[in-house]
């Protein structure tokens, strides 16, 4: 879980912490990097039948303090207008980490050759991934982020 949060951090720390949106998105690209270069580890801290985690306080806390700075990074973009007033930010963040974890299982069990074999699995994950976020964000929609497409090529 401490590679899992420094990874995190690390892709947080390569975007510009200005934009709540773009800040966001960094979380889940640096859980999609982490978990496809690391799929054992991934595996362990996401299966709940593998290990206790509601048994570790290190391990809550952790993904406590992921889910607390998505919510924060939420609330600073609706603050800035780039989010609908009545956006909800569970379900949000609740969407965001579905599709983030379905991305990177499906690139860890080979997935992505039949569903999208144009692409490493790499960057089709972190395409989808900026599409899902191109959604959320009226600002965002009108934006490319040309890091994200052309980051692998």
């Amino acid at each position: 879980m401490n590679r899992l949060t420094e990874a995190v951090a690390d892709a947080q720390s390569k975007v510009d912490s200005a934009d709540p949106i773009v800040a966001f998105e960094a979380i889940g690209q640096g859980y999609l990097e982490w978990a496809i270069s690391n799929p054992t580890h991934f595996q362990i801290i996401s299966s709940r039948t593998l290990i206790d985690f509601d048994a570790s306080d290190s391990l809550r806390d952790q993904n406590e303090a992921v889910r607390r700075k998505m919510i924060d990074l939420l609330t600073q973009a609706q603050q800035q207008g780039r989010l609908a007033p009545d956006t909800d930010f569970d379900h949000l963040v609740l969407a965001a980490r579905a599709f983030v974890y379905g991305l990177a299982r499906m690139a860890i069990d080979g997935h992505f050759p039949e569903w999208h074999p144009s692409e490493p699995p790499s960057l089709a994950a972190r395409r989808a991934l900026h599409l899902f976020m191109s959604r959320i964000s009226s600002k965002a929609q009108s934006q490319e982020h040309p890091e994200v497409a052309t980051r692998d090529r």
